[in-house]
């Protein structure tokens, strides 16, 4: 249904486009007609040189309006000769080059991430998930606990077998690479939607909010992109656009933003599972974590548990269960009720999430870049000019009617004076 319905939207689109440029179009004959009617008759009065003037300007102002319109697309009239046209296909590689630093210095910055992560209050979101799932937790862990325990002789050997077997695995995983393979399903059962919509959400939010900066940006592409009708068209239309992806993405695995998302992750993945330089620098984010204090206090933590669980409930799964539900209460009520204890863990998560921005932000760039230029840039500008073309047509229709007034006051002022 989701899709047929976007199907139609672009049927609709192409229909409006057509109909715009008739119009256009039609008005342009029109004029020419009236000037080569009444320009035999322009010698019998001021209504007749008037009506001669005004069609003449109008004429002159269509032409002009229409090679500007179809100039930000195509060549006009074929002829490539005629120098600053066909703006989009012969700028593809500046617009991906421009969008992609335009996404990654104003939204993959530690700065915004940072800022948007103090909204959110991830302690929040666990607490509530261990609410949710209380009884699922407890009954895993009190199913699979007791093998692992029964292995571990006294608390020594434990708290030394829990250091080895944590910092042994963490040397063996290789940090990007290990993500690359959580990727995949996440992204196969949809459980990136959220964090995808949640950023387009973000990008709309900035760009409604900073509507001069946008403009900055299309004038960096090109100065046409800027100009005060056809700026406002395209950034209005990137609005819609992005809305309209944003009420897509749940409903719709065909919409365009999951396709460029399902489209672009081989590339993604591919850098993650064997570009060195990324590698290794993933390999220095996990040595910083191994070293933290958070990650010694975890396995602490962790030690104390087992061993209380250990030596008191490890044959009794009933109440094996149940210590587990009570611990996992703790941690709910350590959240809900210890304000240092959520913002330690709301610190953990932002300065993680930190660290992968800088580290990863360059690559989002070029991800981007990679992808808009290994577009078909036929298709581009078919997809833009449906988009925009329709309203663009506006500006021929004003250009022949602004045109035809300038040009009936032009000729009343010379006939007056």
């Amino acid at each position: 249904m989701e899709k047929y319905y976007y199907k139609n939207e672009e049927l609709n689109l192409r229909k409006k486009l057509r109909n715009m440029k008739l119009i256009a179009t039609s008005l342009l004959v029109f004029m020419t007609a009236v000037f080569i009617i009444f320009k035999r008759y322009e010698d019998r009065g001021l209504l007749f040189s008037s009506i001669t003037a005004f069609a003449e300007a109008s004429m002159v102002g269509a032409l002009a309006d229409w090679f500007a319109v179809v100039a930000i697309f195509h060549h006009p009239l074929g002829l490539r000769i005629i120098p600053h046209t066909a703006i989009i296909q012969n700028n593809k590689k500046r617009i991906a080059r421009a969008l992609s630093n335009f996404v990654v210095s104003n939204f993959f910055t530690p700065e915004l991430i940072k800022a948007k992560l103090n909204k959110v209050s991830v302690s929040s979101k666990i607490s509530a998930y261990i609410i949710s799932n209380r009884e699922k937790l407890a009954g895993g862990a009190a199913s699979k606990l007791p093998a692992v325990l029964d292995a571990i002789v006294d608390d020594k050997q434990l708290e030394d077998y829990l250091k080895a077997f944590a910092n042994r695995k963490v040397a063996e995983i290789k940090l990007y690479p290990a993500l690359a393979g959580i990727i995949v399903p996440v992204t196969e059962g949809g459980y990136h939607k959220p964090l995808v919509r949640a950023l387009i959400s973000v990008t709309y939010k900035y760009i409604g909010d900073n509507k001069e900066k946008t403009l900055l940006v299309l004038a960096g592409i090109n100065k046409t992109l800027a100009m005060p009708i056809i700026g406002d068209l395209i950034y209005k239309k990137i609005l819609d656009y992005l809305l309209m992806q944003i009420e897509a993405l749940d409903n719709n695995e065909d919409a365009q933003i999951n396709r460029l998302i399902l489209s672009a992750l081989p590339k993604l993945l591919e850098d993650m599972r064997n570009d060195e330089e990324l590698i290794e620098k993933g390999e220095q984010l996990k040595l910083q974590l191994v070293e933290s204090e958070a990650f010694n206090g975890v396995i602490m933590k962790l030690s104390e548990a087992i061993l209380e669980l250990k030596n008191s409930f490890l044959k009794d799964e009933e109440r094996l269960r149940n210590k587990v539900g009570t611990i996992l209460d703790m941690v709910v009520y350590g959240i809900n009720r210890n304000q240092n204890f959520r913002e330690n863990i709301d610190t953990a998560v932002i300065e993680i999430a930190e660290g992968l921005v800088v580290l990863y932000g360059d690559k989002v760039g070029s991800l981007i870049y990679d992808t808009m230029d290994g577009w078909e840039t036929g298709d581009m500008v078919d997809k833009l000019e449906v988009q925009v073309g329709a309203d663009l047509q506006y500006i021929r229709i004003n250009g022949t009617v602004i045109g035809g007034l300038a040009g009936l006051a032009i000729h009343l002022l010379s006939q007056l004076f």
